[in-house]
C-alpha cells in the first residue's frame, strides 16, 4: 500500500466525507423526489440519480461540518431519516402550490359538469381533471420559467443554517396546518370567479324554469354552462402567471419558515 494512504487518519478523514456527502445527497433526493416534473416518473432514474449526485459535490464544499459525524449503521440511517424529511419537506411546498390549483381546476370541472371527463394523467398517474391537468400544466413551466427550481436549491443550501446536521427535523406543525390552509383558500379564490358567474346562472335558470316550465333546463343547462365556464375560464388563464408568481417566489422563504428560520 501507499505510505501516504495507509495512516490511519486519512481513512477516518476519508470516511468522514463520504459519510458527509451521503447526508448532503439524502436531504437534496428528499428536495428532488417531491419537487414538480423533477421528481415525475417521466424522468428517468438515472437522470435523477445523476442531478442529485452532482448537485451533492457541488453543494458539499459550502455545507457546516457537524462537529462530530457518525460512523456507525443505526445513526447513520436515523440522521438520513431526518435529512430525508427535511428534502421532502422543502420540496413538498412547491408541490402543494402546484396542487392548489388542481384544486381549482377540480372545482371548475365540477361546475361546468367536466367531471365525468376524467382521465389518467400520465405525470401522476392519477385521474385528473381537464382544466386542473391544464393549469397544472401551466403552473409547472412557470415554476422553471421563474427560475424557481434555482431558488429551491439555494434554499436547501441555507437550510443547513436552520436545520444543521446531526441536530433533527425542527418542524413548525401549525406553520404546516396554516399553510395547508392558505394553500386551500388560494386555490378556491382561483376558481371563484367560474364558480361565481356559474352560480349565478343557475338561479336565472332556476328563476327562468319556474316562471316557464315549458323549458328543457336540463338541456339548456349544459351547453350554456359549458361555453360560459370556457369563456371565464380562459380569462382565468390569462391571470393565471401574475397570481401564481407571487406564491412561487415566497416558496423558499416559507419552506425554510416552517424549518424555524
Amino acid at each position: 500500500m501507499i505510505p501516504s494512504l495507509s495512516g490511519s487518519a486519512i481513512w477516518a478523514f476519508t470516511g468522514a466525507k463520504a459519510a458527509l456527502w451521503v447526508l448532503v445527497l439524502t436531504r437534496l433526493t428528499g428536495l428532488l423526489a417531491a419537487f414538480p416534473m423533477l421528481g415525475s416518473e417521466q424522468m428517468p432514474l438515472q437522470v435523477r440519480a445523476a442531478l442529485a449526485a452532482m448537485l451533492a459535490t457541488v453543494i458539499l464544499p459550502v455545507v457546516p461540518v457537524p462537529p462530530t459525524i457518525p460512523t456507525g449503521l443505526p445513526e447513520l440511517v436515523g440522521l438520513m431519516t431526518s435529512e430525508l424529511a427535511i428534502g421532502l419537506l422543502l420540496g413538498t411546498v412547491v408541490a402543494w402550490i402546484l396542487e392548489a390549483v388542481a384544486f381549482a381546476g377540480m372545482l371548475m370541472d365540477t361546475q361546468m359538469g367536466f367531471s365525468f371527463v376524467q382521465f389518467v394523467d400520465p405525470t401522476t398517474s392519477q385521474s385528473a381533471s381537464i382544466s386542473g391537468s391544464l393549469m397544472t400544466q401551466i403552473a409547472a413551466l412557470l415554476v422553471f420559467i421563474t427560475g424557481l427550481h434555482h431558488q429551491m436549491i439555494l434554499a436547501l443550501v441555507d437550510s443547513y443554517r436552520v436545520a444543521p446536521l446531526g441536530q433533527g427535523m425542527p418542524l413548525q406543525a401549525m406553520g404546516l396546518i396554516a399553510l395547508l390552509g392558505q394553500l386551500l383558500a388560494k386555490g378556491f379564490q382561483l376558481a371563484f370567479p367560474v364558480l361565481a358567474v356559474l352560480f349565478l346562472l343557475d338561479m336565472i335558470l332556476g328563476i327562468s324554469g319556474k316562471f316557464m316550465p315549458q323549458l328543457q333546463l336540463l338541456q339548456l343547462s349544459f351547453p350554456l354552462k359549458i361555453a360560459l365556464g370556457m369563456v371565464i375560464l380562459g380569462l382565468v388563464l390569462r391571470e393565471l402567471g401574475p397570481w401564481l408568481v407571487p406564491l412561487l417566489e415566497s416558496a423558499p422563504r416559507v419552506a425554510l419558515k416552517l424549518l424555524g428560520g
